[in-house]
């Protein structure tokens, strides 16, 4: 009896373990499966989503191996890199809902459009764009969707870390990194071969902060339209710094960088008025038409051809050249221009680079305008900077040239260096430079540049004024305003140029004339920027005046 209970008991025991095994097998080849098809899922996944991430680059019209070297500033300050970027593509065929997808990337990226999404990811194609430019952040967010159908490709950009402070003069490259503007298009051949060292521009990055702050603030002070602003080193040819407003951010690819505004300083050009005075007297003075006591009648009117030349100041005297330039006088100068004649006017404009495109590396380099014919009107007329429009760099480029010690030297944006020197040539004696600068200080310190001078540093500059050209003559209501300031007088180096296009008067400001906005805006960058450039404080720099006022007049 007990052997019969034994025996039933082991075979129900038997029949439990079986059982048992038989489930342990069944759920091994389950997890077995599963994970098969986990795997398949993940490695198509991950096929799909990353197959392409920097390796099959070039599909598509993306490379991720196309160079370009960095462009620098004269001190290493790194003005424009590259950078590599995400592209997001979509295989229409191995997207799995293209509504939802399409949804999902619209709340990802609101700029695109939903309907133009959906249409692309049901197009009978192998790859379609999507996106470029993405950040790391954005790439993150599509690839945690897991839709497979979506991939990424790495493309490299260009950035520029200053974005708009400078971006006239180093312009930009579309999407191909082909350049387009300024530095990078006029180096594009030089910067795109492998291992190309940095590109060194001339500009000072200091030097160009603050010509652009302080352009800035005269803009919005005054209301202007458009400014310009330029410093160069006369000694050199070295464009430290060159600003242009409005601006624009060459990192934002819209329609508006791709026709940014136009770069004032060097491709727009203007009646700049009384800025050409220094230019006229360096003519006569290298004629030996004239000299500095010679008196001229500027109380009298002048006329040509019925046109009436009159001054803004009127004189009872007859003046001299100090009194002509301290007083800005149409009338003096333009008597002096008459007696030397449209031929030599014409040959010494030539000489300083005034009837030609200004010859440096930019291709944004705009040409004079001129008359026709040069009658004695033009002849008149131009000696005070109207009837000629230049751009502000020519007229920056020409006046250096005499300041220099007569010495022209060609303008570049490259940084100077023993392989790199610069092209000269004289254009006027030393004497005449002296007498020049002499001419200029004495501007700053008794004329209409007095709101220029920076105690410390001598400075020199002349003012401009001139109405603008409309329908049926000149508007008196709309003006350009410049000022061409140079330093230290003693042995000249750099030279800044400022213009506004139409100022209004601002609060405190009589008149919206040069000596009220353009003169202090030069003299607020050259008291930041002549510490910056090395440029010793002078303590016997706010001396007398070049000239007495018995001297200026007979």
């Amino acid at each position: 009896m007990t052997s019969h209970v034994h025996t039933r008991y082991i075979y129900v025991e038997d029949v439990e373990q079986a059982s048992v095994r038989e489930g342990r097998i069944r759920i091994r080849i389950g997890l077995v499966i599963f994970l098969i098809a986990m795997s398949l899922g993940v490695f198509r996944l991950a096929e799909v989503s990353l197959a392409n991430n920097g390796v099959n680059a070039e599909r598509g019209g993306v490379s991720s191996s196309k160079y370009r070297a960095d462009i620098t500033d004269r001190n290493g300050e790194v003005l424009a890199t590259t950078l590599n970027t995400y592209v997001l593509y979509a295989r229409p065929k191995f997207v799995w809902n293209a509504n939802e997808t399409a949804t999902v990337l619209h709340e990802v990226f609101p700029s695109l459009s939903l309907d133009m999404l959906k249409s692309r990811l049901s197009r009978n194609a192998d790859e379609v764009l999507i996106k470029r430019g993405l950040t790391p952040v954005e790439k993150e967010r599509i690839f945690l969707t897991g839709e497979p159908g979506l991939t990424f490709k790495t493309e490299p950009r260009r950035f520029y870390p200053r974005g708009e402070v400078a971006a006239h003069l180093i312009g930009y490259s579309d999407v191909d990194m082909v350049g387009i503007a300024g530095a990078e298009k006029a180096f594009d051949a030089e910067i795109s071969p492998e291992n190309t060292p940095p590109l060194a521009l001339s500009m000072d990055m200091r030097v160009q902060n603050v010509l652009r702050e302080e352009l800035q603030a005269g803009l919005e002070k005054f209301s202007a339209r458009t400014g310009a602003g330029i410093v160069l080193n006369i000694k050199t040819g070295e464009i430290l710094a060159m600003s242009s407003l409005p601006g624009f951010d060459p990192n934002v690819p819209t329609a508006k960088s791709l026709q940014p505004p136009r770069n004032h300083a060097a491709m727009s050009t203007y009646e700049l008025g009384s800025v050409f005075k220094p230019i006229t007297m360096a003519m006569v003075l290298e004629a030996g038409i004239t000299d500095l006591d010679e008196t001229f009648p500027v109380q009298k009117p002048l006329t040509i051809r019925d046109k009436s030349i009159s001054d803004d100041t009127y004189s009872s005297e007859p003046l001299s050249m100090p009194g002509i330039m301290r007083e800005s006088s149409n009338r003096g100068t333009a008597l002096m221009a008459l007696r030397a004649g449209g031929d030599t006017q014409q040959v010494f404009f030539r000489d300083l680079g005034l009837l030609s495109r200004v010859p440096y590396e930019l291709g944004e380099s705009a040409g004079p305008q001129v008359q026709s014919e040069w009658q004695d009107l033009t002849t008149a007329t131009t000696s005070y900077g109207h009837g000629i429009s230049v751009t502000p760099l020519a007229l920056a480029v020409a006046l250096g040239a005499i300041l220099n010690d007569g010495v022209y030297v060609k303008p570049t944006i490259l940084k100077r260096d023993g392989l790199n020197t610069p092209e000269t040539r004289r254009v006027v004696s030393s004497g005449t430079s002296a007498t020049i600068r002499d001419l200029m200080r004495y501007v700053v310190t008794d004329g209409t540049g007095r709101s220029a001078a920076v105690p410390g540093y001598d400075v020199m500059g002349k003012t401009g004024t001139a109405d603008k050209p409309g329908i049926g003559g000149y508007d008196e209501t709309r003006l350009v305003t410049s000022f061409v300031a140079a330093y230290p007088y003693s042995d000249p180096e750099f030279i800044v140029f400022v213009t506004y296009d139409e100022p209004n008067r601002a609060e405190g400001h009589p008149r919206a004339t040069a000596g009220w906005n353009a003169a202090p805006t030069a003299g607020d960058i050259i008291a930041r920027i002549a510490p910056i450039l090395g440029v010793k404080r002078n303590t016997d720099a706010d001396r007398l005046s070049p000239f007495s006022t018995q001297e200026a007049l007979r």
